[in-house]
């Protein structure tokens, strides 16, 4: 999990700081497994009888328990572990994809109980009502508090209203996904787009202990290109929120017309979908995912390493404008480039060494999320869980 910060509206009142309080305390609980009352209150400079009374609050909520250490010979009652009761609640994680929707239920830590996939339609509008039907049904077995429910799409979003402004790889133009999404439905819903979502969840799932991912860079390719930044420890939003479309940064001018309209985008030449119309030109059967690619790859087809080598390139070539404009600290990749990373990593790195100042690559790290092909679908779990640890408002424990 990242370190928290967290979020409120106004002056703090008695109400909102006792639940900034308990979230802080879930917090450590969550981190540090088994971590003590004792431990908390040091960490966290609260007195030990105020821990004591939030952790009495957060047994009965249902949150943690008391897990009882081994006796030893220490004079005195012996301490007891605390742990996070994961079941006690739930979150929804939705991905609207190109060909898709796929809605899990997940519980505190992200472990997903239940998954649902609803096929696309010709409208959006369709699409988008037959996975709202699909949401009522899902929600509506759910026994433990619903704590919201976290939504990703690809595209240009409308971050007060969730409009899809456009999505050029759907052919979506001004497209009421949220509203039609959450129809009837009282739940809490938030969102954002598949690239930013990618990096939350990277950010949000990262093992206790690794390294620090407060400024990186994520590179998703699934479904087109995009790219979500955090710097600072927080997502990168822009002035409209539309910051982060590195996929349609051109590569080549005279290059491929891109679905956004310009010619050469960097999406045409490194995602997906450029990695399958490559094998295709290379002599590959036709096939429609881009991880057949990398299987044959690693069977010696031709046609396939010929293409994996290529996209590997383009994906360099990108990474250095990325690299001299932003400064990160660290990258990370999904889908195809994460399931063959060892076929990938060489060529980026050939052209990083080849085109960019020693400089620029001192420290830099890239390598591949674990999340592969489900990085955004992570996200949506990542985005409502983040709310309910980070945001709060003068009310008690959902």
């Amino acid at each position: 999990m990242r370190s928290v910060t967290f979020t409120t509206r106004g002056a703090l009142g008695k109400s909102s700081l006792r639940e900034a309080n308990e979230r802080l305390v879930l917090t450590y609980i969550v981190r540090q497994p088994g971590i003590s009352r004792l431990a908390i209150a040091r960490a966290t400079g609260l007195s030990p009888s105020a821990i004591t009374g939030i952790v009495e609050r957060l047994k009965v909520a249902g949150l943690v328990v008391d897990e009882k250490t081994e006796p030893s010979s220490q004079v005195g009652r012996p301490p007891s572990n605390l742990r996070l009761v994961p079941s006690s609640r739930h979150v929804v994680g939705v991905e609207i994809t190109p060909f898709d929707a796929t809605l899990v239920l997940a519980d505190l830590v992200g472990n997903v109980v239940e998954r649902r996939e609803i096929a696309a339609e010709k409208t959006p509008e369709t699409f988008l009502e037959r996975s709202n039907v699909a949401l009522k049904e899902m929600v509506g077995g759910v026994k433990t508090p619903l704590l919201g429910v976290g939504v990703s799409i690809q595209g240009i979003l409308d971050p007060a209203t969730g409009q899809v402004i456009a999505a050029t790889n759907v052919n979506w133009r001004n497209v009421e996904a949220m509203r039609l999404l959450r129809k009837d439905l009282d739940l809490k819903f938030y969102w954002d787009n598949n690239a930013n979502l990618s990096a939350l969840a990277e950010q949000w799932f990262a093992v206790p202990g690794s390294a620090s991912l407060d400024n990186f860079v994520f590179v998703t390719l699934r479904g087109g290109l995009g790219t979500g930044l955090i710097f600072g420890g927080h997502l990168v939003q822009g002035a409209t929120a539309r910051a982060g479309e590195f996929g349609h940064t051109v590569l080549y001018p005279d290059g491929r017309k891109c679905l956004c309209g310009n010619h050469g985008c960097w999406e045409e030449y490194a995602s997906d979908k450029a990695l399958l119309r490559m094998y295709h030109e290379s002599g590959g059967e036709p096939i429609c995912d881009s991880l057949q690619v990398i299987h044959r790859a690693r069977s010696g087809d031709k046609a396939a390493l010929s293409a994996v080598a290529e996209a590997g390139r383009n994906l360099g070539l990108g990474l250095m404008n990325v690299i001299t404009g932003l400064n990160p600290a660290a990258i990370c990749v999904d889908d195809f480039a994460a399931v063959g990373w060892d076929l990938i990593q060489p060529e980026i790195w050939n052209v990083l060494r080849s085109r960019v100042p020693d400089y620029w690559l001192a420290g830099v790290r890239i390598f591949p999320s674990e999340h592969a092909i489900h990085s955004s679908l992570s996200g949506a779990v990542a985005l409502a869980l983040s709310k309910y640890f980070t945001s709060f408002h003068n009310g008690q424990m959902a």
